[in-house]
């Protein structure tokens, strides 16, 4: 496939002589002349919202507690709808932009442990193009969006291939021809980033004009197409929330991509399911099937997180008829190598009290996901795959918490 490469760097100026306190201002970046310092390797960190802003808060744990915003973390003036962890170097937290520009924001762990947002080339952070799926790929953090109108006319999906060294990133844009790209006439749009650990990465071909097949690409740095898995066991592979696209693929432990249809489409004749491409294989495994609509009693579902070995948890909508904005907050552990499926219940909120969740993080063989619920301030949830219980950790005194991470001192 033709590509064209263009590469915007941003030199990223933040003082690490002078360190972070307190919920400033996104004119101040937090730095205080006298901060003291911590210790510790590594924080948890928390974006909780209280308003129209993001408050970046650090955590030691996220199993017992409470935090606050007061002089914890740091002030952006933005709620953030997406974040991609570089490996736990860096954060990055993604607004999406409904028709204007498109912002994202860098955050390390400096020297002292204390969370610092790095400077883009705006005092407020960088532009990213639009997007509507991210994640990882290499030492790259990918934002990407299909259905774009292309610099040659035509349209395709771009990615926007971030780097980031220290205080310096700079981000490189590709575009993908996609127009008939899995020969079923169609220009789709794409969703997920998974990384497949050599020198490819996977992204789902979203046709909802025809939905009762999966595509899925494996593509290289330059975008090149290495091969396209197809089939027609299940719809196709993305999770949808108004213009957003959820990543419904995942990898195990062990290498192995379970790529998942949460079946969106009213049109589709295939069940909720999933499909497994062994670790190096170039085809669907033919003898691996696993009918989720079935197990669940007849759900579909949004999104997809993996935990740990062949653990994931889903993200099923709340009633058997939805739409494009329907509430999904009641979730499920599957175990993929057995197709074993148990409903999380045990500790957990019902969908009923569910007012909100954000993005979760797996940790320790353990999933982290934030909750808030009609009657208690937003809770950290830690989720044990292996016994599908739950129990209430770090409570955090905010409107929200969007979504969890982990960062370490390099």
């Amino acid at each position: 496939m033709r590509n064209r490469s263009f590469k915007r760097k941003f030199l990223l100026i933040a003082a690490l002589s002078v360190f972070i306190v307190g919920c400033g201002s996104d004119d101040n970046d937090n730095l205080s002349e006298n901060p003291g310092t911590d210790s510790a390797t590594q924080k948890f960190v928390i974006a909780a919202t209280m308003g129209s802003s993001s408050y970046m808060l650090t955590s030691d744990n996220l199993d017992i507690g409470r935090t606050s915003l007061s002089g914890n973390g740091v002030e952006v003036g933005r709620v953030f709808t997406h974040f991609i962890n570089n490996h736990y170097k860096s954060l990055v937290g993604l607004v999406y932009g409904q028709g204007g520009a498109y912002v994202g924001y860098c955050f390390i762990l400096a020297p002292n442990g204390k969370i610092q947002k790095l400077k883009g080339d705006q005092d407020m952070g960088f532009q990213v193009n639009s997007y509507n799926t991210v994640g990882n790929f290499g030492n790259y953090m990918i934002s990407a969006r299909g259905s774009q109108a292309l610099a040659d006319g035509t349209t395709g999906a771009i990615f926007s291939f971030i780097e980031q060294e220290g205080t310096n990133m700079s981000i490189t844009q590709k575009t993908l021809h996609t127009d008939n790209i899995v020969g079923n006439g169609y220009n789709p749009t794409i969703s997920g980033i998974v990384d497949t650990e050599n020198g490819e990465f996977l992204t789902s071909a979203v046709s909802p004009n025809d939905p009762d097949k999966v595509h899925v690409l494996a593509l290289d740095a330059n975008l090149n197409v290495k091969r396209i898995y197809s089939d027609d066991r299940i719809s196709y592979s993305a999770g949808r929330w108004r213009s957003a696209m959820y990543s419904q693929i995942g990898k195990d432990d062990n290498g192995n991509t379970y790529v998942f249809s949460g079946s969106y489409e009213s049109a589709t004749t295939k069940p909720a399911g999933a499909l497994c491409i062994k670790k190096g294989s170039t085809a669907f495994d033919k003898d691996y099937y696993f009918n989720i609509e079935q197990a669940s009693g007849g759900y579909r579902f949004r999104k997809v997180f993996h935990i740990t070995e062949d653990y994931f948890l889903l993200e099923f909508y709340n009633e058997l008829n939805y739409n494009i904005i329907s509430p999904a907050s009641q979730y499920a552990i599957l175990k993929m190598s057995t197709k074993n499926f148990n409903w999380l219940r045990d500790g957990f909120p019902s969908k009923e009290q569910i007012t909100a969740t954000g993005w979760p993080l797996s940790y320790d063989g353990k999933i982290y996901l934030p909750v808030t619920t009609s009657n208690e301030q937003p809770t950290v949830y830690v989720i044990d795959p292996k016994t599908t219980s739950a129990k209430a950790g770090l409570v955090v005194e905010a409107d929200g918490i969007t979504g969890l991470s982990l960062l370490k001192k390099q």
